[in-house]
């Protein structure tokens, strides 16, 4: 009895020292609003919501790990999911619990290794040159548009490192598809470089995705994205801009492209109220995939937000967005009160612009 007693004071203190160099946070970000848009059919109706997956800051709840190796090396996990503010829902049709961000790896001053669904190297380089710093996602273009290489992926081998002011990023995710061959595969390098009040990155993707449309096999074709951009910061000011280039090989030949260039800046009035405004445009080639326009066409879109901070945790926002369609981006009427949503790239049917207000609050923890 007494070695069985003392066995399990042993095992009890390792388990004490191991708890002691393992380390989990639960964070997140709720965000509640009312948005009001006007023009979103042909009649020029408009239309007032509170369901969204955040407006300003996106919901999530997110849960992150760290163990302590030895020797500067360390294992961590990240899981991440998101939901909608209004209903509760999931924030994806897939029902995907885990739809932001599913990871784990190895880290050490070398950097860091992890595998699995993670934020592309694309999207991680944009971030230091987006005015508004990737608020108001659902409005901006920048994770669906500017961002061609796309927000997430699936099967991602990422591999990030800091030394001094320079971040390097590589990644390549597997397409798993029969007889390999590169079939939707993703693959990128980028990099960043922040010193002071001077921050530039550039980013470059090579992906094979499948362009057959309906019923048709699997036709994989090369995309090619590359991304440029910086941002200087000056007392309470901070100006960026940036730009991005895409070409989507087509099934029957050629290519399609999609441009986009954007320039904005923010000042904090005083500690709690802060304004930021930018200008992003966008430019597609005739048929350019996932858009649907037959002739190709421009959109512009111009906002200005506020926010207000209640604590380092809390603040109010608000927001007024135009956007104008041209060409291609220009639906025709078609009689119907089809309803799209702001961050579209065409306009709604029979409309050439479309206006936004949003207002609400968010909460960090």
């Amino acid at each position: 009895m007494k070695k069985s007693l003392l066995a399990l004071a042993v095992l009890g203190a390792f388990a004490g020292v191991a708890q002691a160099q393992t380390s989990v946070t639960i964070y997140g970000s709720f965000d509640a609003g009312v948005r009001n848009q006007r023009d979103i059919d042909a009649a020029g109706h408009s239309r007032t919501t509170m369901s969204s997956t955040g407006t300003y800051n996106s919901n999530r709840l997110g849960f992150k790990g760290v163990e302590d190796l030895g020797g500067g090396l360390n294992a961590h996990f990240t899981l991440e999911s998101g939901f909608n503010s209004g209903t509760g829902e999931l924030n994806n049709t897939q029902n995907r619990l885990f739809q932001r961000s599913a990871f784990v790896g190895l880290g050490g001053q070398w950097g860091s290794l992890d595998l699995g669904r993670q934020y592309t190297v694309a999207f991680k380089t944009v971030g230091a040159y987006d005015p508004f710093n990737y608020k108001f996602t659902g409005i901006i273009p920048l994770t669906g548009a500017s961002v061609s290489a796309g927000t997430r992926v699936d099967n991602d081998i990422q591999y990030t490192g800091t030394f001094g002011p320079i971040t390097a990023r590589a990644e390549y995710a597997l397409g798993e598809q029969v007889g390999g061959g590169g079939n939707n595969s993703h693959a990128a390098i980028g990099g960043t470089y922040a010193n002071g009040p001077l921050s530039f990155g550039a980013a470059y993707t090579a992906r094979k995705p499948n362009v057959a449309t309906g019923t048709a096999p699997a036709n994989f074709q090369d995309n090619k994205n590359w991304t440029v951009g910086g941002a200087f910061t000056f007392g309470p000011a901070r100006i960026a801009a940036g730009y991005q280039n895409e070409k989507q090989d087509r099934a029957t030949g050629g290519d399609a492209g999609q441009k986009n260039a954007w320039v904005g800046g923010s000042y904090d009035i005083t500690p709690a109220l802060g304004l930021t405004a930018a200008y992003y445009h966008t430019k597609v080639d005739a048929n350019a995939v996932g858009v649907g326009n037959t002739t190709a066409g421009k959109r512009g879109l111009f906002i200005v937000g506020a926010t207000y901070a209640l604590s380092k945790r809390t603040n109010f926002y608000a927001d007024i967005d135009y956007a104008k369609y041209k060409d291609g981006l220009e639906t025709p009427s078609t009689g119907t009160n089809t309803i799209l949503t702001q961050s579209s790239l065409r306009s709604a049917p029979g409309q050439d612009s479309m206006l936004g207000f949003s207002v609400g609050i968010n909460h960090l923890f």
